[in-house]
């Protein structure tokens, strides 16, 4: 009974100090005008970009003192300039210039990052935002050949390489040098990469 007095006396004083301690942190930073970051421009949660026009990722956040603003991988290390491929400015950007297809690397531009901005009264992190470039290629898509029998529905399918299938949206179809768009009497795009046609007898 004794012990079980003394264990709760002595938790209740742990959560006393405690409580002390966040008491007198919160009076030290108002002395000291601290005031922790707040972000006032988050990066988006996703960002695309082609190799050949490179882009950039913005962060910049408030507090007092001014807070510094650095980039992290997602599991916390922090990012440092690749030459060529990837930079870190002073002003909280992460930018991604322009590069050549054979310079590709995954862990650049295929990864995820996030923003920290630092000061005297604490820390805030940004959502995470995942970055993929994608590189300009060549590519062909197919139509494989489709029975169906007179009166009845033929449905086509746009084949479109998976390395660029994210990336690529089927905007028209085409029968001989005619372009068949939504809405014709007898097709209809049904999804991105599908059409219906009703074959009819040849006049």
């Amino acid at each position: 009974m004794l012990m079980a007095l003394l264990r709760a006396d002595c938790q209740r004083g742990v959560l006393t100090l405690l409580l002390l301690a966040a008491a007198l942190t919160d009076m030290c930073r108002g002395q000291l005008g601290l005031q922790a970051p707040v972000l006032v421009q988050e990066p988006p949660a996703r960002l695309r970009f082609s190799n050949s026009t490179g882009s950039q990722v913005s962060c910049a956040a408030r507090g007092s003192p001014p807070p510094d603003v650095a980039w992290q991988h997602a599991d916390g290390s922090p990012v440092t300039a690749v030459p060529g491929l990837r930079q870190t400015l002073g002003n909280g950007t992460l930018y991604f210039p322009p590069f050549r297809a054979e310079d590709y690397r995954e862990e650049v531009h295929s990864a995820t990052y996030r923003c920290k901005a630092s000061n005297l009264g604490g820390a805030v992190l940004s959502r995470d935002v995942v970055v993929r470039a994608v590189v300009r290629q060549d590519y062909e898509v197919q139509v494989y050949r489709a029975h169906a029998l007179l009166g009845n529905t033929a449905v086509l399918r746009c084949v479109i390489p998976p390395f660029v299938r994210d990336d690529v949206s089927v905007s028209s179809w085409f029968r001989d040098d005619t372009i068949i768009l939504p809405g014709s009497h007898d097709a209809g795009i049904t999804r991105p990469y599908t059409a219906t046609f009703t074959p009819t007898p040849r006049q």
